[in-house]
């Protein structure tokens, strides 16, 4: 996402450009040739703004003192979740230097309005891209996707019910993990199913993908998930309800090999819902428009610094694995 906002801002003429801790480092597993320079490169002037993601958190009022910056919140339930709490003191997560906030989802916004009453909160609707998200030509296949990565816990009593049960007979698992963007894209393109494990997170961009890709969604809305997982285009279950969950799955496997009329129909609504609604122009749109408006509140604002504090980027593979060298010889565990 940070990376196409700053090409969707560079193609409407506004200067913008991903900061890395090396120069030499890019995200690799889509395909990009966004703009991107090193931290020790950046030179602060006026007008400047800088754009911080929210796990900073703490971290924030020391990248860059006295630059205008906005944090872009792509997960509003991780804003506190790690940071202890003190009786009396306000967490800061955010800088003297913060003039804004962006959320991605309308629960996202709403949460983060709660908490910060006196900052500007902006939404972005992202978008989903259709000629790279959609159902495969080849059509679909007894194939269950799933992304292992989250909620674990769940995911292990689902499948080893669904394997008890002998739901699973003729039917494919496919747990996707550690593939590029397009990778992903063909393998939700060819699975019938989607088990959809959101929980409390921003947008849960992956059911919108599989939506997209004609898969029949079946889980958790989590928080971020409620604007658009309806019950004409998706199958929605109750948080943390596993054997519904699992019932709901059997059912909808059952209407796959039936071809069922209106599972096929659903799937239609959730492909139409996700590009109404998750288009890449309103994406294009509100970035220009948010960011636009940002930048002019700084316009004639001179920073009070003129560097980045590099020691506090992420560091590339590279760099931790030197990192991680020099404090074995230390017999420091990184």
């Amino acid at each position: 996402m940070i990376y196409r906002f700053v090409d969707i801002l560079n193609a409407a003429g506004i200067n913008s450009a991903v900061v890395h801790r090396s120069k030499n480092f890019r995200c690799t597993w889509f395909a990009n040739e966004t703009i991107v320079v090193g931290g020790k490169d950046i030179r602060f002037g006026k007008g400047d703004l800088l754009v911080l993601p929210e796990w900073y958190r703490e971290l924030l009022p020391y990248l860059a003192p006295g630059v205008p910056n906005v944090v872009f919140n792509q997960n509003a339930y991780e804003t506190y979740s790690d940071v202890p709490y003190t009786r009396g003191t306000k967490a800061p997560v955010l800088s003297s230097d913060t003039i804004g906030i962006v959320g991605i989802s309308e629960d996202s916004i709403e949460y983060l309005r709660l908490c910060f009453p006196d900052v500007r909160v902006d939404g972005i609707r992202l978008s989903i891209d259709s000629d790279l998200f959609h159902p495969s030509p080849k059509g679909k296949s007894k194939t269950i996707a799933y992304m292992p990565r989250k909620r674990l816990k769940e995911l292990n009593q689902i499948l080893h019910i669904l394997e008890s049960r002998g739901s699973l007979d003729g039917w494919e698992l496919l747990p996707i993990d550690g593939a590029t963007e397009a990778e992903v894209a063909g393998y939700l393109g060819g699975a019938a199913v989607f088990i959809a494990l959101n929980e409390r997170e921003g947008i849960a961009l992956p059911s919108l993908e599989a939506m997209a890709s004609g898969c029949v969604v079946v889980g958790f809305r989590g928080s971020g998930g409620k604007e658009y997982m309806e019950p004409d285009a998706t199958v929605p279950i109750g948080d943390g309800e596993v054997a519904w969950l699992v019932a709901a799955l059997e059912l909808e496997m059952r209407r796959f090999e039936d071809e069922d009329p209106g599972q096929i129909e659903m799937s239609k609504k959730a492909i139409s819902l996700v590009s109404s609604r998750y288009s890449p122009e309103r994406e294009r749109d509100d970035v220009i428009a948010v960011f636009s408006e940002a930048l002019a509140r700084v316009a004639e604002v001179t920073p009070g610094s003129t560097h980045l504090d590099v020691k506090f980027l992420p560091p590339t593979d590279v760099e931790r694995k030197k990192i991680a060298q020099r404090l074995s010889r230390k017999n420091i565990n990184l």
